[in-house]
């Protein structure tokens, strides 16, 4: 029986227009919608720089990738295997869980470092190579996900 080789993938995703509108378009409609809450002045403040801090810290890790705990790239081996390369120079084997999201607009990657650490790579379209993204998508398809936690 000949067994085929599944090369290794890796995914270095680039700046995403189209995360960068949803991310901007979510963070100011909250804020919109809490000026308009009854609430005292400095609970409104304080829910307005929550969400401040939440579009400092989205913008820092999804989409310029800054921050340390930004995911840079990701490689899935022949293996069946993830490696996450974070901005700081980290890299840690990692494993896929089933709260993954795969959608031809949308794939969003949850893995597991250890027992306490989540990271997530939000992909879209205009962030990866189109082949790449689709490759990705068919190898999760058929492969599946062997995380049942």
């Amino acid at each position: 029986m000949v067994t085929k080789s599944i090369p290794a993938l890796r995914l270095s995703p680039q700046k995403s227009a189209t995360l960068l509108i949803f991310t901007l378009t979510a963070h100011v409609g909250a804020m919109g919608m809490v000026l308009f809450l009854p609430l005292e002045f400095w609970l409104r403040l304080s829910v307005l720089l929550a969400v401040a801090v939440s579009l400092i810290q989205a913008t820092r890790t999804h989409l310029l990738r800054s921050s340390g705990s930004a995911i840079k790239s990701v490689q899935w081996d022949s293996a069946g295997e993830w490696r996450l390369f974070f901005a700081n120079g980290d890299e840690f084997a990692a494993q896929l869980k089933a709260s993954s999201y795969l959608q031809p607009w949308l794939v969003v990657l949850n893995f597991s470092t250890s027992r306490f650490r989540r990271h997530t790579l939000i992909l879209l379209p205009d962030a990866v190579d189109p082949e790449r993204l689709r490759r990705l998508r068919v190898r999760l398809r058929l492969l599946g996900n062997k995380d049942t936690a």
